[in-house]
């Protein structure tokens, strides 16, 4: 069935793809034109085009930190007998069941041999987390006070904003240089997409 899916989807996805940058070649072929005989609302479009535009604010609550310890360690036996209860019946449920189970996920990207190997891996991985998860309920039902300790050295608020910010300056000197010989870039962007359609339509 899959197999079935597979055959009608990649090439219903390879069509969608050239019809894509076709579509976006006659975009590129009017710009091109416009900027090559300095229309005077393509200019104007292309400086609306760009328009610095940030997601910092939007952002932002989503990169704050928040902790919600307080919260779930009100009832901390509540939260630990829940906790290992469900890694006791995911234990259960993956004994029960062989690493083949996992094997689908990774056989249709990697070979037979790949995919048994990453498929022990899932298993043993699932287990090994679900095991530190009934430790990680113990810890809540009967020394909580621990688990606070160990939380004072997890509970660190990284960061990347400072590595990032470069990415996050805008660089106009390539605007500036199209804006200034609007009629070479113009026509040479006309001529790179008309090819790029031709090409993709009768590669169609």
């Amino acid at each position: 069935m899959y197999h079935i899916i597979g055959q009608i989807s990649y090439p219903v996805f390879i069509a969608c793809v050239f019809i894509f940058f076709i579509l976006a070649s006659i975009f590129a072929f009017i710009v091109g034109i416009g900027l090559a005989t300095r229309n005077a609302r393509m200019l104007r479009f292309f400086d609306f085009m760009n328009t610095r535009v940030s997601t910092r604010k939007l952002t932002k609550p989503l990169t704050a930190p928040h902790f919600i310890e307080p919260v779930l360690l009100k009832r901390p036996a509540t939260l630990g007998i829940g906790i290992m209860l469900g890694a006791i019946v995911a234990i259960l449920l993956l004994k029960e069941y062989d690493s083949i189970v996992f094997q689908p996920i990774y056989s249709d990207i990697f070979s037979i041999e790949t995919a048994d190997i990453l498929a022990e891996y899932t298993r043993a991985f699932l287990l090994i987390g679900n095991g530190l998860c009934i430790g990680l309920g113990a810890l809540l039902l009967y020394a909580p006070e621990k688990l606070q300790v160990i939380g004072r050295y997890t509970d660190k608020w990284l960061t990347f904003r400072k590595s990032t910010r470069p990415l996050n300056t805008t660089v106009f000197d390539v605007d500036k240089w199209v804006l200034s010989n609007s009629m070479v870039a113009g026509a040479a962007l006309s001529v790179l997409s008309l090819g790029l359609g031709i090409w993709m339509y009768m590669s169609l």
